[in-house]
């Protein structure tokens, strides 16, 4: 029998959503302070808890830490998944799993990632990390790789065509602000379709007529006029 039709969270769902919000908020903590310039009670300030609240969902800074890491993997492995399951191309596997995972990271409902911070955890979740991004960085590779066999990827090096991509991603996260002049989808599909187009065979066929990212687009910008030269006197 359905409480409420299923209209209220039950205990774990609860528990698992204030879980999310926690890893969210912990990220982006750190991303702005650095792992030891935040404390837990400056997390908690910013969530109205206690700081005696976030031992129920974390035992320690370091777990949080490393829960922030693994989450942001659960996302990336997810996004393959996603686009190995969609098909077309090894160029548009590349570009579903870089779409998904930049929506996520710089959406509402993701913002797990934390950058430069790994030596503060523990070497066994290192090790765990590394593993699971080694996964996910394989994945990849391994659309590339499929790009080139199929002509949709200009012949190139997959391990270093990723870790090109990898760098324009993860440093997304450090420089986006969810209040700046443009959201996080838009910056996710403006990011997505400038390495497809670097990555692409036919890069003036790349995101064309593409009616999702429509509602993304943004009139350039006009170039300023130059400052007139004074002569020297």
């Amino acid at each position: 029998m359905t409480v409420w039709k299923n209209a209220v969270l039950d205990a774990s769902e609860q528990f698992d959503r204030k879980r999310e919000v926690l890893l969210r908020e912990a990220a982006a903590s750190f991303n702005r302070r650095g792992y030891h310039g935040t404390s837990l009670a400056e997390i908690a300030k910013k969530l109205g808890v206690t700081k005696a609240a976030l031992y129920t969902y974390v035992p320690s800074k370091e777990e949080l830490l490393y829960f922030c890491h693994d989450s942001a993997m659960d996302t990336a492995i997810d996004s393959l998944h996603k686009a190995e399951a969609g098909g077309g191309t090894g160029l548009q596997k590349v570009s579903a799993t870089l779409l998904n995972y930049l929506e996520m990271m710089l959406g509402e409902e993701g913002g797990y990632i934390v950058l430069l911070e790994e030596n503060a955890m523990k070497p066994a979740h290192v090790r765990a990390i590394v593993k699971r991004r080694d996964q996910f960085e394989q994945g990849l590779r391994g659309f590339v790789a499929e790009g080139v066999a199929d002509g949709s990827i200009v012949p190139c090096n997959p391990k270093l065509a990723v870790f090109m991509v990898m760098g324009a991603l993860n440093w997304g996260r450090k420089w986006y602000r969810p209040n700046g002049d443009w959201s996080g989808p838009q910056i996710a599909h403006a990011l997505t379709e400038m390495l497809e187009r670097s990555l692409s065979s036919a890069p003036s066929d790349a995101l064309t007529e593409d009616p999702a990212r429509a509602q993304f687009d943004e009139p350039a910008a006009a170039a300023p006029k130059p400052k007139a030269l004074r002569r020297p006197a």
